[in-house]
């Protein structure tokens, strides 16, 4: 039996086989090997600013997508863990790859960055319950759920990311989005309640931002810019003004705070049956099921 956070208990596979909202979809691994050739240093945007933002993301993941696996384990049984945990395994060994060409791009602070990260989700993993653990989870989840919609449905987002990098960002995006679901529906299950749900998630937006932040100016340093606002300033414009790329996700995130909230109150079902064509039929990826 799980105890919820008003302190009833009940069954935690029955809640969780109970939990799954009107979007149902297989979860699969796929296996999958990008190779990175003629990468222009400033993949996105041809702009510093706007690079080093998804660069500094892209350093995060390896080790946060292992911080979420870590707190799903206790679920594995289940298939849709079992298809996240294959999932977020993959998003990290391929960004891993991905980090190894940033570092040949000048950007040496790669492995110091993941390092940090590692000890400090340690001490999280040692402050916090598994139940808070997997609300740490629920709350980045629906982040990278919310810039991955974002991505799949914005042609403009897409053009900024060159050819040589694109395919890597939108099959992460696709998948983020098959599993955005999981690891909420799992915290209902274990008794996750609203009050910590919240709290988890102010707590994990100001870390996010701050973490973010300083990743990125250690990154515009290595390229030499920091000092020079005007290169990338048009960067600065496009993601926060016009067309405002994360500035368009605040209502969605916003969404996260209704007590009613489920990830799957926004339905990608058809957006990625179009982007699963899209990447593995047409590009005939291999998919492991």
């Amino acid at each position: 039996m799980a105890q919820n956070d008003n302190g009833s208990s009940r069954p935690i596979l029955g809640v969780f086989a109970s939990a799954t909202h009107h979007q149902d979809m297989t979860i699969q691994r796929r296996e999958v090997a990008f190779e990175f050739h003629d990468v222009p240093r400033d993949w996105c945007g041809d702009n510093p600013y706007s690079t080093t933002m998804l660069a500094a993301l892209s350093m995060f993941f390896p080790e946060g997508e292992k911080f979420f696996v870590d707190s799903l384990k206790p679920y594995k049984d289940s298939p849709d863990v079992a298809g996240f945990i294959g999932q977020e395994a993959m998003h990290g060994r391929e960004h891993r790859a991905f980090n190894e060409l940033l570092v040949t791009h000048g950007y040496t602070a790669a492995p110091a960055i993941d390092r940090r990260l590692r000890r400090f989700l340690k001490r999280v993993r040692h402050v916090l319950s598994p139940k808070s653990q997997l609300a740490v989870t629920c709350a980045l989840e629906h982040f990278t759920a919310i810039m991955a919609e974002r991505l799949l449905r914005d042609e403009r987002m897409r053009e900024e990311l060159h050819s040589s990098v694109r395919s890597l960002w939108l099959w992460h995006a696709l998948e983020e989005s098959e599993h955005k679901a999981v690891a909420f529906d799992a915290y209902r299950a274990a008794g996750g309640g609203y009050v910590r749900r919240i709290r988890i998630m102010l707590l994990a937006t100001i870390i996010f931002f701050l973490a973010t932040g300083i990743a990125q100016t250690r990154l515009l340093a290595q390229r030499g810019v920091l000092h020079k606002p005007w290169t990338w300033l048009r960067g600065i414009g496009r993601i926060w003004i016009y067309p405002g790329h994360f500035l368009r996700l605040v209502p969605a995130y916003l969404t996260y705070y209704r007590p009613g909230f489920h990830p799957n109150d926004r339905d990608t079902t058809e957006l990625l049956a179009r982007w699963e064509r899209e990447l593995f039929d047409r590009r005939e990826l291999r998919a492991v099921g």
